[in-house]
């Protein structure tokens, strides 16, 4: 589903992905771990085209995505054909950056009806649909401020749904919220996983990791330092780095 091979970003004079190439099948949940600093969620961006690599090339779903190489110089793609691709992906911030003047449904059917054109009644149907799938059928008529943080983060999650997406992305999805709220998100990501929904999670929550992905890939210094199942990267991680940080992470939990 997405094929990343040789990415390379800088900003400035901090080179922040270093030649990462990294390959995730229809339907695979990759998790993203490693310390602050380490590229996790720049990797992210790229994949969605918030940051665009200076090196390397991005697939997604058997297609270059964003550009091209040609005769030794990148050339972007037309910007239709861009904001066609990212329309396969969804992503859930670490902020949940909700239109603060809108309500949960009018956050999650203003995306459809100005991009995708649906009919509002149809959008509104889908929306309802979706906040009931993330728990907050009641809540449809409440504003951000209104609502917590957990909650506003599982409405930003049906946001990202409506847009029908074949990957989602989620960057330290819970870093934002209050430890007694964190496993509402959790939850949800587990039901979209065991739906078969295609995700990439850059997370903290080791447990998550260990219980819902297919496989972990620990980045330090804008590699990938190691990759494997939950049962090796965590069981018997082989990489020295590795180990030193699940050692301290285990130490602080």
């Amino acid at each position: 589903m997405i094929t990343l091979d040789a990415l390379h970003k800088s900003f400035g004079a901090n080179h922040v992905l270093r030649g990462v190439s990294l390959s995730v099948e229809r339907g695979e949940v990759v998790c993203i771990i490693g310390p602050s600093g380490s590229g996790k969620s720049t990797l992210l961006r790229c994949i969605n085209y918030l940051e665009q690599p200076e090196e390397g090339r991005i697939t997604i779903d058997g297609q270059n995505a964003y550009r091209d190489v040609v005769n030794g110089k990148i050339k972007n793609y037309p910007m239709k054909q861009i904001a066609a691709t990212r329309e396969k992906i969804g992503m859930v911030f670490q902020q949940f950056n909700l239109f603060p003047h809108l309500t949960a449904l009018q956050n999650i059917v203003e995306a459809p009806i100005r991009v995708k054109h649906v009919k509002k009644s149809v959008a509104e149907q889908q929306a309802r649909s979706l906040l009931a799938q993330v728990g907050l059928a009641e809540k449809a008529t409440q504003y951000p401020e209104e609502l917590s943080g957990g909650q506003q983060q599982r409405v930003a999650i049906a946001r990202a749904l409506a847009m029908d997406p074949e990957v989602m992305l989620f960057d330290e999805a819970t870093s934002a919220l209050d430890p007694e709220l964190v496993g509402e998100v959790l939850e949800i990501m587990r039901q979209l996983a065991e739906q078969g929904m295609t995700m990439v999670v850059v997370t903290h929550e080791m447990g998550f990791a260990r219980q819902v992905a297919d496989r972990v890939i620990f980045m330090d210094h804008g590699v990938i330092v190691e990759e494997g199942t939950p049962q090796q990267i965590f069981g018997s991680p082989r990489e020295e780095r590795t180990q030193n940080f699940l050692r301290l992470v285990h130490a602080t939990e």
